[in-house]
């Protein structure tokens, strides 16, 4: 199982991921992929269009980021999350088994 732990607070945004959707051999799992595009797609975005700092790590089958904004790109950073958790909740919805969203 996908485990998806994606918050929003007055400091910035933290997403965690792990695991793995066991719907298919690593490489072929469209579930693993999905949620993969969706934390790449994130994590690239805010960084180049929002200048935003990212630390922790993002590395296969993990991922651990706090992502910081400057307060002048906190309502843009808000945005990006709130289309990013749909995206996150969709997937959970569609594959209740592979993936568990917090």
């Amino acid at each position: 199982m996908i485990l998806v732990d994606f918050t929003e607070d007055d400091k910035g945004v933290r997403l965690r991921v792990s695991g793995h959707s066991s719907q298919a051999d690593k490489g072929k799992d469209i579930v693993c992929a999905a949620v993969s595009a969706l934390i790449q797609t994130f994590a690239g975005g805010v960084e180049n269009e929002l200048k935003a700092v990212l630390e922790g790590n993002l590395e296969a089958g993990n991922c651990d980021l706090r992502v910081n904004v400057t307060e002048n790109r906190h309502q843009e950073m808000t945005a990006v999350y709130n289309v990013f958790k749909f995206g996150f909740r969709k997937i959970a919805e569609s594959y209740p088994e592979q993936v568990k969203l917090n």
